[in-house]
C-alpha cells in the first residue's frame, strides 16, 4: 500500500488550513476531544476513498459527503474543499505519487503522476477503507453476536461475496425443496388413478404389460413385449376401423372408479385409522398443555415461513426494509434455539403422513366418481361428493398447516368420519349401470385408451417429481459442497489469525495472561470468538475481560485480520482513538508490540489522553517532531496546535489589544502543558495527586528545579571527568536559567490575577508585559535553540544517564567516572 509523506487539508469539515508533515513515519494528533482530531481522520479517508464513514451508513440520516464534506463556511463552495495526500509507495520501490481530491469532484481525485501502477496502488487503498478503524469499529470485531462478527471479519478480508453465494444458494435449494411436496402429491394422484384404469395393485411394468396384452389381443393387436418410456398402450388402434378416443363415460372405467371410491372411503372410515388419528390428537394435546412450547411451534413456523418467502430486501410481514445478511442470519438465529421443538413437530408430521395419504386418496377418487357423472347424459347433480371433496380438501390442508394446533386437533378427531354418501353414489351407480354393456372390442378399446390417458399423466408426473427432487438434491449438496468447502477454507484463514491474534494479546498482556489462547470457531454464515479466562476456560471476550481488555483484543485481532489479508503490504493504518480505555498498565506494552510486530506499518494516531501520547513518544513510537498537539479549536480559524511560536504571537496580539485577561489566560494554560510535559521529560518528581488534576504550581516548581539538579549533577560529574570546557559551558548556562526563574518568581502572582480578574487587581498592558517576557525567557532555557525541542533525560527509566536535545547539541553526561 503507501506510506503518508504530507497532508494538506483545506476548508474541509472542521478545518481551514492545515498541513501535517508525517515523512512516511509514525504520527500521533493529541489534543483535548472538539479540538480537529477526528477531522484529520476524516480528511485521510476522504482524500484516499472520496468517503467519510462517519457521514454516511446507519445512523446518519440525511448525512452527505457532499453536503457536509465541506467546512460550515465554505458549504456552497464545495470545490475550495480538498485534501492533498503526499506518498510514496513500498512496493513501487518508494516512488512518490499524490492524491488531490475536493468535494465538488469526490469521484473524479488528480493522481500524479497518472502511471497505471500508481493508479493500481491507489485502487487498492480505496477498496480497503478498513484502514481507518475507530473503537466503535473495534468493538464490533469483539462484542458483536456471531452472525453480525462474521459478516464483519468476511468484509474486513473481502470474503463478502462468499456469505452472498452461500444465502443464494440456500435460497434456491429451500426453493427446490418447497416444490418436492406437490410433486409427491401429483405423482401420488396419478398412481392412484392408473391403478384404478388398469385395475392394478401396484404399478409396475409386468403388471402393465398382463392387464393391457389381453386387450390388444381381443382388438388384433400385437403384444408390447416391453414398456418404454415412448411406449403406447394404444399403439396400431387407430388401424382397426370405428373406435378410437370416446367422448362419452367409459362404463368399465366408472364402475372401476365408483368401486374405487368405495374402497378409498372404507380405508379411511378403519377403526384403525380413527385410533391412530386419536393418538395423535392426545400428542397435540399434551404439546397444548405447555404454552411456551405451543408459544415455540408458531414462532418456529412464523420464522420459516418468513425466512421461506423473504424476497432478500423486504421483509414479508411488516414490509420494512432489511439487509439481507442480518435478516437471514438473525431469524437462522432464533431458529436455532427452537431446535427440540422443531424436532417434536416434524415427528407428529411424520406420523400424520399416512392420515394425509388416506384423505387424498379419498378426494382424488371422489373427483374421477364426479367427472363421470358430469359426463353422463344428461350430467347427474352430485352436489353431497361435491361438498364432501371440499370437506376433505379443507382437511388435508390444516393438517398439512398444523397449525393453529387446536385446529389441526379439531381437524383429527373427525378425519375419518365420512358422511352418508349411499344415496349420491347409489345414483352415480344407477346411472353407470343403466349405460349399453360394450362388447368386448369395445371395452378392450376404453381399456386401452383410458390406460394411455392415464398413463400419459402418469409418466407426466413421475417425470416431473423425478426432475424436481433432482434439483432439490442437486441444489442441497452444491449448497452442503460449498459451505463445507468454504468453512475448511475460513477455518485454515482463522486458525492462522487466531494464533497471530493470542501472540499479540499475550504481548500486550505478559505480566499476568502469558498462556492466553482464542479460538475463531466458523460454522456457516457465523464465526464465534471465545478467548480464555485465566486458564477458567474458553468464554465470549464480553463474559469476564474487562473493557480496556477488550479495547486491547479488538487492536489484535484487527492487526492479525490486516497482516493475514495484506501481508507485507500492510503499510499504513490510522487508529482513531481505538486504545482509550486499553489498561494503563499495559499501554507500554501495546506500544511494543506496534513497534516490534508492525515495524513496516505507519500508524497515524488520534487520542485526547496526553499520558498515551507520552508512553508513544517514550517507547519511540513516533519521534519528537511527529506529532500534533491541539490546544483548541474555533470554527473560523480550526484547530490550533501547541507550538511555542504561535502560542507568544497570540499573546503580544492580546496585549496589542489590550487584552490582559485573555493574554493571561492563554500563557497560564500554556504553562500548564509545558510545564508537565517538562517534567515528563526530565523524569520531575510531582506531588502524587489520586485525581491526577495537577495545577500550574504542582507542575512548574518541579519542572524548574529539577532541571536546576540536573545541571548541578552534570556539572559534577564533568568535574569528575576533568572536562572544564564542559563546566565552563554548564555554568553559563545555570547563569541563564537562575536568570529566567528569579524574574518569573518576582511576577508570579500576577499571572493568577491576570487570570482570575477580580475589582482589586487589574493589570494593564504595561504590567503584564514583563511577566510575558520572563516566562519566555524561561522556557527558552529548557529547550535547544537548534532544533527547538524541549530537554529530555535519559532513558526513560533506570539510572538518569544524560540531558540531551533532539539534535544532540546538548549532551550531558549524568554518569560519574
Amino acid at each position: 500500500m503507501i506510506r503518508i509523506q504530507q497532508i494538506s487539508i483545506r476548508e474541509f469539515r472542521g478545518i481551514r488550513d492545515l498541513t501535517l508533515t508525517l515523512n512516511g513515519e509514525n504520527f500521533a494528533a493529541c489534543g483535548p476531544n472538539g479540538t480537529g482530531k477526528s477531522g484529520i481522520v476524516d480528511a485521510i479517508e476522504f482524500g484516499l476513498t472520496g468517503n467519510i464513514s462517519r457521514l454516511s451508513g446507519r445512523g446518519t440520516g440525511n448525512l452527505s459527503v457532499k453536503q457536509h464534506g465541506p467546512h460550515v463556511d465554505s458549504q456552497n463552495e464545495p470545490d475550495l474543499a480538498t485534501v492533498t495526500i503526499d506518498v510514496t509507495i513500498p512496493s513501487l520501490n518508494g516512488k512518490k505519487a499524490s492524491i488531490h481530491r475536493s468535494v465538488k469532484g469526490l469521484n473524479a481525485p488528480t493522481i500524479t503522476p497518472g502511471d497505471p501502477d500508481v493508479l493500481a496502488v491507489f485502487e487498492q487503498v480505496k477498496a480497503r477503507p478498513e484502514f481507518v478503524l475507530s473503537r466503535r469499529e473495534l468493538i464490533r470485531f469483539v462484542l458483536s453476536e456471531p452472525g453480525d462478527r462474521a459478516k464483519e471479519v468476511q468484509a474486513l478480508l473481502q470474503l463478502g461475496d462468499v456469505e452472498k453465494m452461500r444465502v443464494v444458494l440456500q435460497k434456491i435449494a429451500n426453493a427446490y425443496a418447497r416444490e418436492v411436496k406437490p410433486l409427491e402429491r401429483y405423482e401420488a394422484e396419478a398412481t392412484q388413478l392408473l391403478r384404478t384404469a388398469l385395475g392394478l395393485t401396484q404399478v409396475g411394468k409386468a403388471a402393465i404389460l398382463d392387464a393391457v396384452n389381453p386387450r390388444r389381443a381381443i382388438l388384433g393387436l400385437g403384444p408390447l413385449d416391453d414398456l418404454l418410456a415412448t411406449t403406447s398402450l394404444v399403439d396400431g388402434l387407430a388401424t382397426i376401423g370405428t373406435g378410437g378416443v370416446r367422448s362419452r363415460v367409459i362404463k368399465v372405467q366408472a364402475v372401476e372408479n365408483i368401486a374405487a371410491l368405495q374402497a378409498a372411503l372404507a380405508a379411511l372410515t378403519a377403526s384403525s385409522v380413527s385410533a391412530e388419528c386419536a393418538a395423535i390428537a392426545g400428542s397435540l394435546t399434551e404439546l397444548v398443555a405447555d404454552p411456551s412450547t405451543v408459544s415455540g411451534v408458531k414462532e418456529e413456523g412464523l420464522l420459516t415461513t418468513a425466512l421461506d418467502l423473504y424476497d432478500g430486501e423486504h421483509c414479508p410481514v411488516c414490509d420494512k426494509a432489511f439487509d439481507e445478511d442480518a435478516f437471514v442470519a438473525h431469524l437462522r438465529g432464533k431458529l436455532s434455539h427452537l431446535a427440540n421443538i422443531s424436532a417434536r413437530k416434524r415427528a407428529i408430521q411424520e406420523r400424520m403422513a399416512p392420515v394425509l395419504d388416506l384423505i387424498r386418496e379419498a378426494g382424488t377418487a371422489i373427483a374421477a366418481t364426479i367427472t363421470d357423472s358430469q359426463g353422463l347424459t344428461p350430467p347427474l347433480d352430485v352436489k353431497a361428493l361435491g361438498d364432501f371433496k371440499q370437506v376433505l380438501l379443507g382437511r388435508y390442508r390444516q393438517l398439512e398447516a398444523f397449525l393453529p394446533i387446536e385446529d389441526t386437533v379439531a381437524v383429527l378427531g373427525v378425519a375419518s368420519s365420512v358422511p352418508d354418501l349411499d344415496a349420491a353414489i347409489g345414483t352415480v351407480s344407477a346411472a353407470v349401470a343403466a349405460l349399453p354393456e360394450p362388447s368386448v372390442q369395445d371395452a378392450a378399446r376404453d381399456f386401452l385408451t383410458v390406460g394411455q390417458e392415464r398413463l400419459d399423466q402418469f409418466r407426466r408426473a413421475r417425470q416431473a417429481l423425478a426432475v424436481g427432487r433432482a434439483r432439490a438434491e442437486r441444489s442441497a449438496t452444491a449448497f452442503e459442497i460449498f459451505g463445507d468447502t468454504t468453512t475448511k477454507a475460513l477455518e485454515r484463514i482463522y486458525e492462522e489469525v487466531q494464533d497471530e491474534f493470542a501472540e499479540c494479546y499475550r504481548v500486550i498482556n505478559s505480566d499476568d495472561e502469558s498462556d492466553f489462547t482464542a479460538a475463531l470457531l466458523p460454522s456457516i454464515g457465523k464465526l464465534a470468538f471465545d478467548v480464555d479466562f485465566y486458564g477458567r476456560g474458553k468464554f465470549p471476550p464480553g463474559a469476564y475481560h474487562s473493557e480496556g481488555h477488550q479495547d486491547g483484543m479488538g487492536l489484535c485481532l484487527y492487526l492479525s485480520l490486516m497482516k493475514h489479508l495484506l501481508g507485507t503490504g500492510f503499510t499504513f493504518a490510522v487508529l482513531d482513538d481505538v486504545l482509550m480505555s486499553v489498561d494503563k498498565g499495559h499501554r507500554r506494552e501495546v506500544c511494543t508490540l506496534l513497534k516490534d510486530r508492525f515495524p513496516d506499518t505507519q500508524f497515524i494516531f488520534t487520542t485526547h489522553d496526553d499520558v498515551w501520547l507520552r508512553h508513544m513518544r517514550a517507547e519511540g513510537i513516533i519521534k519528537s517532531k511527529g506529532l500534533a498537539h491541539f490546544r483548541t479549536w474555533t470554527v473560523e480559524t480550526g484547530p490550533t496546535e501547541w507550538t511555542n511560536a504561535s502560542v507568544w504571537e497570540e499573546i503580544d496580539a492580546h496585549l496589542a489589544l489590550n487584552e490582559v485577561s485573555k493574554a493571561a489566560g492563554m500563557l497560564r494554560r500554556f504553562l500548564e502543558y509545558y510545564a508537565a510535559e517538562t517534567c515528563h521529560r526530565l523524569r520531575a518528581s510531582v506531588e502524587f495527586r489520586g485525581d491526577a488534576q495537577f495545577m500550574l504550581g504542582d507542575t512548574m516548581p518541579a519542572a524548574i528545579g529539577e532541571f536546576g539538579k540536573l545541571l548541578r549533577k552534570a556539572k559534577d560529574v564533568a568535574n569528575s571527568w576533568g572536562q572544564s570546557d564542559v563546566v565552563a559551558a554548564i555554568v553559563a548556562r545555570e547563569a541563564d536559567f537562575t536568570a529566567a526563574k528569579q524574574a518569573t518568581n518576582v511576577d508570579q502572582w500576577q499571572v493568577n490575577t491576570g487570570v482570575h480578574y477580580n475589582a482589586w487587581a487589574d493589570l494593564g498592558k504595561g504590567d503584564f508585559a514583563p511577566v510575558v517576557t520572563a516566562f519566555r525567557a524561561l522556557v527558552s532555557s529548557l529547550e535547544c535553540p537548534t532544533c527547538e525541542q524541549m530537554y529530555s533525560v535519559t532513558p526513560e527509566r533506570g539510572p538518569k544517564g544524560g540531558v540531551r536535545c533532539q539534535c544532540g547539541a546538548l549532551n550531558l553526561n549524568l554518569v560519574a567516572k
